[in-house]
């Protein structure tokens, strides 16, 4: 029988080794306030520009954009779509 939570404990440790364990940043978007967020780590916060992000054009904060996502998630409901990985 196969130990899974011991298997699954040694991968991550070998991640963690090789430096390739990914950690997202906790990014917090002020909204009307484009390009700049929160940015929370090991207990302080700053303000930051984000430049690196799928929503580069600010279009995430666009008065239409937003009222067309909210009237859809009205519509349909609202779920992931995919993963940041």
């Amino acid at each position: 029988m196969c130990d899974y939570a011991r298997h699954f404990s040694e991968a991550i440790e070998a991640l963690h080794a090789e430096k390739r364990y990914r950690v997202f940043a906790d990014l917090e978007r002020i909204s009307g306030r484009f390009p700049r967020a929160i940015w929370r780590h090991e207990g302080e916060a700053r303000e930051i520009t984000v430049w690196c992000s799928n929503d580069y054009l600010g279009m995430g904060q666009n008065e239409k954009v937003v009222a067309a996502m909210k009237d859809t998630v009205s519509a349909m409901g609202s779920g992931a779509g995919g993963t940041r990985n």
